[in-house]
């Protein structure tokens, strides 16, 4: 009984830290507080609709859906190792700076490691390393950081890929205009078997209408 208080005392405590964290990362930058608003509900609707269509259901219905989505959000916790200079430049990376950029995802996994040490709240950062590690991999084998392909990127990572690029081409970033709606749709459609799961494409464009309105309903508006 004791034990059983206990671990659900030290459930508590961490899941309290684990907000902490994620805000923090919120608050990197104006910009990054709205992407994770915005990726969230890109991923609710995902996977809730992936359960309904019967796609990776087996795995989806699992998962804690109020943990996956906060865990979600340390995807890019990385980049509080990235400086403002190459985080927020208004123009494209030279070469040596994207690879600084891409080195965000191994610093993002370690930081979760570390967590992993030292707290209780495994199912949280399971998915959180997860996300970390795969959301820049791509289905044709050519993300990073380490070329997986296909069903050997985390669901997780390929869930996570069309919300993070969908939301990276319909907003305003330091380095580009905001596309529209469709263009950005286009764009993730065009990329099914490329760059995303096709399966999870499939699903996304009876989403497209939903996308829009999330990214609408958290615009940045400062």
């Amino acid at each position: 009984m004791k034990d059983d208080i206990r671990q659900n005392t030290m459930l508590i405590s961490d899941s309290r830290m684990n907000q902490a964290i994620w805000k923090l990362v919120e608050y990197l930058d104006y910009c990054t507080g709205w992407h994770l608003r915005r990726s969230q509900g890109y991923l609710k609707a995902l996977m809730e609709q992936l359960i309904i269509d019967g796609a990776y259901a087996e795995e989806l219905i699992l998962w804690d859906m109020d943990i996956i989505l906060l865990s979600s959000q340390l995807h890019d916790i990385g980049k509080l190792a990235i400086s403002d200079g190459i985080l927020n430049k208004p123009g494209k990376l030279t070469p040596q700076e994207f690879e600084i950029m891409k080195t965000h995802v191994q610093i993002g996994v370690e930081a979760i490691e570390k967590m992993e040490r030292s707290t209780y709240c495994p199912d949280f950062l399971k998915h959180a390393k997860l996300f970390a590690a795969a959301h820049h991999e791509k289905w044709d084998g050519n993300g990073y950081p380490h070329g997986l392909q296909g069903l050997n990127i985390p669901l997780e990572g390929r869930i996570m890929a069309i919300a993070d690029v969908y939301d990276a081409l319909i907003t305003v970033r330091p380095y580009k205009k905001a596309l529209t709606a469709d263009e950005s749709s286009k764009i993730i459609i065009e990329g099914a078997g490329a760059h995303f799961d096709p399966v999870i494409v499939e699903t996304f464009k009876k989403l497209q209408d939903d996308f829009a309105s999330i990214a609408m309903k958290y615009a940045d508006t400062m």
